[in-house]
Parts: structure tokens; sequence; C-alpha cells
């Protein structure tokens, strides 16, 4: 066969390929933009979640609070934790393309009743988180130009105000919410390095700082998992598995990119921020806004006005980013046949899932309004609505761990290091997690244990209430290969 008969051959076979068997023309995702998303945008979906410059300048307060010296140390271990736990969701994440998430990992791991409780969980968990968040913007906006206050009538405005630009960009779409998101985090963390940057050539260092308490070790390990707070919704990227465009190679890269970046970001500020705050002769433990205490304390008040307008639309673009991964699990198991149809319907101009968005953005807008209205402060935001729902994905994460063993070992590639990772990571987090439950001393903490605890049992109930109206377990739903992804797929079927 001549060359230039070959080429005819190939062309004739790109033209009119041979039918691939079983390659149908629709998803049991389908309505999702599919394909849409580029790394950047999925890199935006899971920087932005984690919101690391807000997190930075507020996560570091309740780890001083807990563990005193050991703070930056428990920040560090619970980077490792959050990196392991990043290498288990990949081993999902490089075979299947979900909207659920960890909620769909798990049930391919661990069965339905386990994707129910992570389900129920990860739920917890965004919602509470963006109500924290959105709150969280309103108070630093409010701040940064009027750090004396305003009249409680004017704070709820400004959350009416953000709540509507909140829905605005949650419908505008994909595409838009994930570009925005990690403008505005390229922008915070920028503004945020430089600053961490001059303290640390400024401000004298001192190690012994940083030494834990030896007679205090259970406040490290409380300290641990409120740092692992700090990390939540980094696995939020795994919900556009369905809109990503490379899913397998580009969400693992995200995972584990977006962990490294955040650890060695909330370290080096905490570092700065603790020797600041000694040199200036405060007590970071009792800071609301760290940063600002900072610039005033040195003399460049403006500067805080600077940071506080940036954290504000961090903590926005956090809200935004955990509120998308949420209503693609109401979504998933709307499509799963779980809950109403209704949920898993998308909008044909944008692929947003715009009931489901309905279902769950009136809550997360009203909530932060009617803490504004009860004089709640950004503290005790944190201390009880911040930390429920750190819980809530801990839980996540635990399941999503032990989910891999039996999932590698189902589809014939358990080998050890994987095995060994995920389970040392679910092992760690549920001691931690039980010790963090079964210490609460104060008011503040066992109201967001009790605050969790409910709200867990609560969206579990419902959730099983549906799956008996269902009937049989459902099925995990996640993307298929379509006729129009490969040469000789069918798109009649």
């Amino acid at each position: 066969m001549t060359r230039g008969t070959r080429m005819e051959a190939l062309e004739r076979a790109i033209a009119r390929p041979d039918p691939v068997p079983g390659v149908g023309a629709n998803s049991p995702v389908s309505g999702l933009a599919r394909r849409s998303v580029g790394f950047f945008d999925v890199l935006g979906q899971s920087v932005a979640a984690i919101a690391p410059s807000a997190a930075a300048t507020t996560i570091p307060i309740l780890a001083v609070a807990t563990a005193g010296a050991g703070s930056v140390i428990a920040i560090a271990i619970a980077a490792v934790i959050a990196l392991a736990v990043a290498a288990s969701v990949s081993v999902f994440a490089r075979r299947v393309a979900a909207a659920g998430g960890i909620y769909t990992f798990v049930s391919l791991g661990l069965g339905p009743r386990a994707s129910l409780v992570a389900g129920a969980a990860m739920l917890v968990g965004y919602a509470f988180v963006a109500m924290s968040e959105l709150f969280s913007a309103g108070h630093f906006l409010v701040i940064a130009f009027a750090p004396s206050g305003v009249p409680t009538v004017v704070g709820c405005l400004v959350l009416v105000a953000i709540g509507a630009a909140f829905i605005a960009v949650l419908l505008g779409g994909i595409r838009l919410s994930t570009r925005l998101t990690l403008l505005i985090e390229v922008a915070t963390v920028t503004a945020l390095l430089v600053v961490v940057v001059v303290l640390l050539t400024v401000v004298p260092i001192d190690p012994a700082a940083y030494v834990p308490r030896p007679d205090h070790p259970q406040g490290l390990v409380v300290a641990v998992v409120i740092a692992m707070t700090a990390f939540v919704g980094f696995e939020s990227s795994a919900s556009l598995g369905v809109e990503a465009k490379r899913p397998f190679a580009t969400i693992p890269r995200v995972l584990t990119w977006t962990v490294l970046a955040a650890g060695a970001l909330f370290v080096l500020v905490s570092i700065a921020e603790v020797a600041a705050f000694d040199l200036l002769g405060l007590d970071l433990a009792a800071s609301g806004t760290p940063m600002d205490d900072i610039a005033r304390g040195f003399g460049v008040g403006w500067a805080a006005v600077a940071l506080d307008v940036l954290v504000a639309f961090s903590f926005f673009a956090a809200a935004v980013a955990a509120t998308t991964a949420g209503v693609r699990i109401l979504f998933s198991m709307a499509r799963e046949g779980l809950l109403p149809v209704g949920l898993g319907r998308t909008s044909e101009r944008t692929g947003v899932p715009v009931r489901a968005v309905a279902l769950l953005v009136p809550v997360i807008v009203v909530v932060p309004v009617i803490l504004r209205l009860a004089d709640f402060d950004m503290i005790s935001v944190m201390e009880i609505v911040l930390v429920a729902s750190g819980t809530g994905f801990l839980l996540g994460y635990v399941l999503v761990c032990a989910a891999v063993p039996p999932f590698l070992r189902r589809i014939g590639e358990a080998t050890l290091w994987p095995v060994v990772r995920a389970v040392a990571a679910a092992v760690v987090l549920a001691a931690g997690l039980v010790v963090f439950l079964t210490m609460t001393g104060d008011v503040v903490s066992v109201w967001s244990v009790v605050l969790f605890a409910g709200a867990l049992v609560g969206a579990v109930v419902v959730l099983a209430v549906f799956r008996a109206r269902a009937g049989a377990a459902p099925r995990a739903v996640r993307d298929v290969p379509l006729a129009s992804d490969v040469l000789g797929g069918d798109a009649r079927r």
C-alpha cells in the first residue's frame, strides 16, 4: 500500500468511522455546561472555595486561642493531612467525572448508605460555610469604611446587597463564577503576600514563640482540627468533573496544587501575625481583624482599609464557590432519583441547575441577615457556624478516604501506597474529630457541636425519607463518553 493510499484510507476512516457500540448521545448528567471550563476555571473554583486570603487572616485567631504558641505547627500539620485527603480524592477524580464530588465518590466505594451520610455532611458543610462567608464579607466591607461600626439596619442592607450580587453570579453560569472568583483571589492573595513579605523582613522572629506547650497536647490536637477548616472546600473542584474540559488530568492537579499553595500561605501568614502581635504587645487570640491591628500598629491605617475590602471580596468569592459545589450535590441527587426530579433541571442558556440554586440560596442569604439582626459578631459566627461547617467537611473527608480501598479493590487497581495513605488519613482525621467533639469545654464550642449534630441528623433523616420513597437505592450518576467524544460514536442512540 502506497503512502497516498494509506492517507486516503485514514481520511475515509475519519470521515466515515466504524460505529462504536454502546456510545450514545446523552449523558446521565446532561444539561450542565459539559466540557466548557478549562484549567484556570477549575483552579478558580478550588482556590475560591478555600478563600486563602480570608482564611489566612482569620483561622490563626482560633488556632492561637486553642494551641497558643503551637498554632503555626498545628496549621502545618493540618496542611499535611489536607494533602493526604487531596490524594485520596484524586484517586476518584482520575477515573470518574461527576458533579456530586465526594458524595458520588463515597457511593462508588462504600455504597449508598455511606454516601447518604457523606452527602448530608457535605451539604451541611457547604451551606454553613457559605453563610459564614457571606456574613464575614459584610463584616469586612463595613469595617473597611466604618471601623467604629454602623447601625444594624445598615449592616443588614449591606448583606442584602451582597446577597443580590451573590445570586446574580451563581445564575450567570459556571464560567462567570469561576473566572470572577479566580480574579478576586489572585488580587487578594497578591496583596496579602506583599504585606506578609514586608512583615517578615521588618519583624524579628523568635523561634520560641512557635513551640507548643508540652503540658497542653490536647490544645494542639484541637487546633489541628480547627486549622483543617482553613482548607475545607479545596475538593469542590471535583464537582466540576462534568464541566471541565480535561477532568481526569485537570482536577487532580488542581487539588494538589491548591492545598500546597494554601498551606504555604497559611504558615507564612501565621508566622508573620504571631511575630507582629508579639512585637506590638497585642493578644492575637483576642483580635477580630488581625491584619487591621497590625496595619494600625505600624502606622499604616490606610492599608487596613484596602485589606478589609479585598478580604470581603475573598469571602464573597468563597461563598460563591461553596454554593456552586453544594448545588451540584443536589443536582446529582435529583438525577439519581433520590430528590425530586425538578432539582436536576438546568438552564438551557447557562447550564446552571436553577431549581437547586432556588432551594439552597435563600437559606444561605437570609441566615447572615438574621445573625446580623441578632447582633452576632464575626468571631462568634466563626466559632459557631464556621466550626460546625468544618466538622461536616471533616466527616466527608473521613468517608472519602475510607472509600478508597474498596473502590480500588473493586476495579482491580488496589496498590499498597494509595490504600495505606487513604487509611492513615481516615484514621487521623477520625481520631482528631473525636477528640475535638469530646473536648469542647466552653459554651461557644458546645453550640457549634450542637448546631452541626442537629443539622446533620436533620439532613440525613430528610434524605433517608426521600430514599425510602424512591424504593431501590439510587445508582451514583456520573458523566460517560458521548458520540461527540469519539470517532464512530452512534449519535442516534
